[in-house]
């Protein structure tokens, strides 16, 4: 792989780990930086002369310039620093769609034909490193006090979220999996013919376990939907099959998980089940202060404080900044305007074997946590579709 190969999987694999803050509760990762600096050698690679973008990046550009202007209409009284912070997490996803548009107009020839294995070797990074968290360090309460959840026996890895780190290793799985992108003894090519059976069972036993221990059910959906979508476009009944089972077996590990660790040391799974349910109030209550060009695109947190929706300790937490389902924190941000937008931007994502079995398990994964919006997760999903779109 290239250089620029290396740095972006480095970048995905670092997570949470490197981060520079900008305020108190938000800040940029190195995946931001590695985006923003390719963006800029690929503006001057191409001379600023980029070719029409396909339909998603069009859309996905579209549902930008609602967001922004989401954030000028807003009904809340912002403060300018809020206002600025809420405006970079938009340059932030515009950053994002910058890349793949110069990604898919020859920007980066051999990183682009590297992508698929950008994508493995980082989710194969992520998961070994979380499995070591898991055995080695598997106590992160103390990550508490600067606004995390307080895991305690679950993979994380440096991501820092279970759920977050489970729905890459199922993006990780599929590609591993799919047809286009094959396990051969010079690694994985588009198309390739030839498969190492040995180094793909081992490769698909860590990711299968980090996934197991992430005991994110929403991940373990995820990888059921999109499992029996993949089957079902290749129509293969032992994919299927395989899907089922070892969906069965994710299942029986988090019901082991639950008996010999989560209830002997009182931790309430339901209780975060709970919270999820308030969560989900809390952005309808929003929506239906402003259903038409929402609260304002990443404005969330302020809107909760300012309509008194959570209490001190909840505002300062990670968790405050965005809803657990990433549809309701669109509605609630853009309105109606913006959801129409951003549904139309997924949907015109699906139009492959691999990307159309990862954005039904990711809009059904983002029921649950706001997977659509977490940087890595964006990155992928932009990424594998300027490399297959021709």
């Amino acid at each position: 792989m290239d250089i620029y190969s290396w740095i972006l999987t480095l970048a995905i694999t670092a997570g949470q780990l490197i981060k520079l803050p900008l305020s108190q509760n938000s800040g940029i990762t190195l995946l931001d930086i590695a985006v923003i600096l390719l963006c800029f050698l690929g503006l001057l690679k191409v001379k600023l002369k980029l070719i029409k973008p396909p339909l998603f990046l069009i859309s996905a550009f579209v549902f930008a310039v609602i967001a922004i202007l989401s954030l000028v209409l807003t009904p809340l009284h912002l403060r300018p620093e809020e206002t600025l912070t809420s405006f970079l997490y938009t340059v932030r996803f515009g950053a994002y769609i910058l890349l793949g548009w110069l990604i898919y107009s020859g920007a980066f020839a051999a990183f682009r034909n590297n992508i698929p294995r950008i994508l493995i070797f980082s989710g194969l990074g992520l998961a070994v490193l979380g499995l070591l968290q898991f055995l080695f360090l598997p106590d992160l309460r103390f990550l508490q006090q600067w606004g995390f959840d307080p895991h305690y026996f679950r993979t994380v890895s440096t991501f820092l979220d279970p759920n977050f780190a489970g729905a890459f290793f199922v993006l990780t799985l599929l590609l591993l999996i799919s047809k286009s992108y094959l396990v051969t003894p010079f690694g994985y090519v588009p198309g390739g013919s030839n498969r190492t059976p040995g180094v793909f069972y081992i490769l698909f036993t860590i990711l299968y376990l980090a996934l197991l221990t992430t005991f994110s059910r929403s991940s373990y959906l995820m990888f059921l939907i999109s499992g029996i979508t993949l089957a079902y476009l290749n129509k293969s009944k032992i994919l299927l099959l395989s899907s089922l089972l070892l969906f069965t077996g994710l299942m029986l590990g988090f019901q082991i998980y639950s008996q010999v660790i989560a209830e002997p040391r009182n931790i309430d799974r339901a209780r975060s089940a709970s919270s999820r349910f308030n969560t989900w109030q809390r952005g309808l209550i929003l929506f239906q202060k402003s259903p038409i060009l929402g609260i304002g695109y990443n404005a969330y947190r302020y809107g909760l404080k300012q309509f008194n929706l959570g209490d001190e300790e909840f505002l300062q937490s990670h968790g405050s900044s965005s809803n657990d389902s990433s549809l309701l924190f669109v509605a609630s941000t853009t309105g109606i305007i913006g959801l129409a937008g951003y549904l139309f931007f997924l949907f015109s994502l699906i139009y492959s074997k691999t990307i159309t079995p990862a954005i039904l398990g990711l809009i059904i994964h983002s029921l649950f946590a706001n997977s659509l919006f977490y940087p890595p997760i964006l990155a992928w999903i932009l990424l594998i579709s300027a490399a297959s779109k021709k």
